[in-house]
């Protein structure tokens, strides 16, 4: 069987499918990996550092907004034609493993509000990194770092290092 071929008004025309699927799950790896060391990094801060409790959800938070902003942005730049919509499915595909993995964890499954806010905190980061990653870069060749006055004169020979005589 040959492969599976996205057709137009997809992702990347002429793309495969599994090449698609594959840019995915690294993107998810990403955010996973990166989350994963910063919840690491703050929890060795708060456990071995004089900070207050009360920084653990923030912490938390700040870990999972880098880490859904890094891999869905990354995702998005992969995919530049539809790239909010591929960052959606990244956020989205982020939140359904990390609820797992959390279900997984605490052996039992649940909704609550953290849930809520945790999946709104995920698509929002999702949107932004897709938004963020179509921003036209600086111009090429427009700014040079200055005036060029300063090097113009040690060009002509106006200024002089050294021995003055």
């Amino acid at each position: 069987m040959g492969e599976l071929f996205v057709k137009d008004g997809s992702y990347n025309s002429g793309s495969n499918a599994r090449q698609f699927l594959k840019s995915l799950l690294r993107c998810v790896a990403v955010s996973f990996i990166l989350t994963f060391v910063i919840l690491v990094i703050a929890a060795v801060l708060l456990c071995f550092t004089d900070f207050p409790e009360k920084y653990t959800l923030p912490s938390a938070i700040a870990a999972t907004v880098l880490g859904v902003l890094a891999g869905s942005s990354k995702f998005a730049g992969r995919n530049p034609e539809k790239r909010i919509i591929s960052a959606l499915i990244l956020a989205v595909i982020y939140a359904v493993l990390a609820y797992l993995t959390g279900c997984l964890i605490q052996g039992k499954v649940m909704i609550s509000g953290n849930t809520a806010l945790f999946t709104a905190i995920v698509l929002v980061t999702g949107a932004i990194g897709g938004i963020l990653a179509g921003r036209a870069g600086k111009p090429a060749g427009k700014y040079k770092g200055g005036s060029g006055m300063l090097s113009r004169r040690f060009k002509k020979g106006g200024y002089k290092l050294g021995k003055t005589g």
